[in-house]
């Protein structure tokens, strides 16, 4: 079998139920960060709405919502 297969097979098995959440709340924030900076507010609800789908699917992780409440401007001048 080719290494590449065998190594790709390796890294989706040591993937855990934890590591796959924090992608995809990562991937979801940084989704959001980019409609903010597109001041998409259309958008920026389509993802708080996701955002709660994801939290009401996982109830014993850190809130997604939450997570995209404390995201601030920068405030760099």
């Amino acid at each position: 079998m080719n290494d590449n297969v065998t190594s790709l097979d390796a890294r989706r098995r040591s993937t855990t139920v934890e590591d796959a959440i924090t992608s995809r709340h990562a991937a979801v924030i940084a989704d959001y960060l980019q409609a903010k900076l597109d001041r998409n507010a259309g958008r920026m609800t389509e993802i708080r709405g996701e955002a709660a789908s994801i939290d009401a699917e996982y109830p014993g992780f850190p809130s997604l919502v939450a997570q995209l409440d404390a995201l601030r401007p920068s405030q760099a001048a």
